[in-house]
């Protein structure tokens, strides 16, 4: 009994892996006359079927271990028969290619592929463009203009003393942080000084925010340099807007909330050169009896965290 189970199963498969293959080839064929622009002429059906042909490890495993289950059974009962779709399975392809287009993906799977590492999604698009567009020019030591340098000049200009070293970017769940932080502990005052780097064909300013603490922590005021994640801030613009808010933006915002600070930290981290020059903070905007956080607490609990981390 358990053997004709075993068998089916290698029928069933080897249907469903003929049926996928059918319909990859018919959309390749669709691809390549109706979609044509998308490609340069000289790779064209290349391009196409690699990308139609590939499959993912997990499915190339189940396929290649089903194969070799057919073999085993082969070997044991010598009946090949067994194993090959017959008719009556090789007509209930057209079921397969009516529920795969049918049924579809479901919103989870939408979270699933946010989650993975390819780059394409729009969580991570906005983390690689704040760093390789801002972060990464305006923080590094060149030419005597890094953060660190200009931190160093502004404590002995303004004889202070930064609380942490690093660029602080705040990421709250809400996404949305206001010009100027709002903070019953924070007080804006002189930014860091302007650096102008040339960037396509123009001579763009960048400016670090400062924000003197007004508690003292241990008999001393502590300075800060921080902003919000722009990204986060233009996300939560486009959401409000019916030029191009999608259901889906809102459904998914949480997960491109936090893929957004993951992978901006792995890029910060991976790079040499700003391996130790930001400290993002993602939190969420509201504690458990729905009060706003305020900012300057959280960064009280930061800096101390990092000493105690660090002594």
């Amino acid at each position: 009994m358990f053997g004709g189970y075993l068998d089916t199963s290698v029928r069933i498969i080897g249907v469903v892996f003929l049926a996928d293959l059918i319909r990859r080839l018919a959309l390749s064929i669709i691809e390549y006359f109706q979609f044509s622009r998308h490609y340069l002429p000289e790779d064209r059906l290349w391009v196409i079927l690699r990308r139609s042909f590939i499959y993912n490890k997990s499915s190339t495993f189940i396929f290649l271990g089903f194969v070799v289950l057919g073999f085993i059974r082969f070997s044991a009962t010598g009946n090949y028969k067994s194993l090959i779709p017959t008719a009556m399975y090789l007509a209930q392809m057209p079921l397969y290619w009516l529920l795969f287009s049918g049924l579809g993906g479901s919103t989870l799977s939408y979270s699933h592929w946010i989650r993975e590492p390819h780059g394409l999604d729009y969580a991570s698009g906005m983390a690689s463009n704040y760093f390789h567009g801002y972060l990464n020019l305006s923080l590094p030591e060149r030419q005597g203009e890094g953060l660190q340098h200009r931190m160093a000049v502004y404590e002995e200009t303004h004889n202070i003393t930064f609380g942490l070293h690093r660029l602080i970017i705040l990421i709250p769940d809400e996404m949305f942080v206001n010009g100027i932080i709002e903070s019953d502990l924070l007080e804006k005052v002189e930014p860091l000084e302007t650096v102008h780097i040339k960037r396509a064909g123009v001579d763009r300013p960048y400016k670090h925010a400062v924000y003197k603490l007004k508690r003292k922590i241990d008999g001393k005021i502590y300075y800060f340099a921080i902003e919000g994640a722009t990204p986060m801030l233009s996300f939560f613009d486009s959401m409000q807007s019916h030029l191009s808010a999608t259901w889906q933006m809102h459904e998914m915002k949480r997960e491109i909330w936090l893929k957004f600070y993951k992978h901006l930290k792995d890029l910060l981290q991976t790079w040499p050169e700003t391996r130790n020059l930001v400290e993002p903070i993602i939190y969420n905007s509201h504690d458990t009896n729905g009060n706003l956080i305020d900012v300057g607490e959280l960064i009280i609990a930061h800096m101390e965290n990092k000493k105690k981390k660090y002594a």
